[in-house]
């Protein structure tokens, strides 16, 4: 195997830790700073493994993170974000449609991120991990994709929950 691949999937496995831990974190500048972390091992690890796009988005994300936790999430803001994301990350996608993903995951959830529905963020959460477990997989991101995996279906559980819940009342 790749050495790339393994210190890639090191890399990811921490940042995947980090992130399971984060859950634990009720101060909300502790969380970004965690969440930081985070974003930036998994930048890494998508760089480790050739994800040029992955890496981006990461990062992106990490600042899409303290912009929001500083300011207002106003629809200017968001398309500042998505566009500095499309800006950045216009060099690393190819005709390989795999290559979008990254792109098209962040700037999805970033629209989407203070929106009120509870269901319909976690449709967003569903459908953009979907969207990494399928670029992980292309990049050999073992770790990312059992984690994302997991996200699913904590997430989809959680639907059902919240379903059966609306319904009785």
């Amino acid at each position: 195997m790749n050495t790339y691949i393994i210190l890639g999937n090191l890399v990811s496995l921490v940042g995947c830790i980090v992130m399971v831990l984060i859950g634990f974190i009720k101060n909300k500048e502790r969380y970004i700073v965690f969440q930081t972390l985070q974003f930036g091992l998994n930048a890494l690890s998508h760089f480790l493994l050739g994800g040029y796009g992955g890496s981006i988005a990461a990062l992106v994300s990490a600042g899409r993170n303290v912009i929001i936790a500083k300011w207002k999430c106003t629809p200017a803001i968001k398309i500042a974000i998505i566009a500095i994301q499309v800006a950045l990350s216009i060099s690393t996608v190819t005709s390989n449609p795999i290559t979008w993903l990254p792109l098209i995951a962040a700037g999805m959830f970033t629209w989407y991120i203070d929106t009120k529905n509870v269901m319909w963020f976690k449709w967003v959460i569903i459908i953009t991990l979907v969207m990494w477990v399928v670029y992980d997989i292309y990049h050999h991101n073992y770790v990312s994709i059992w984690f994302s995996a997991f996200t699913v279906v904590t997430n989809s559980i959680s639907m059902v929950k919240i379903h059966k819940e609306r319904k009785s009342a």
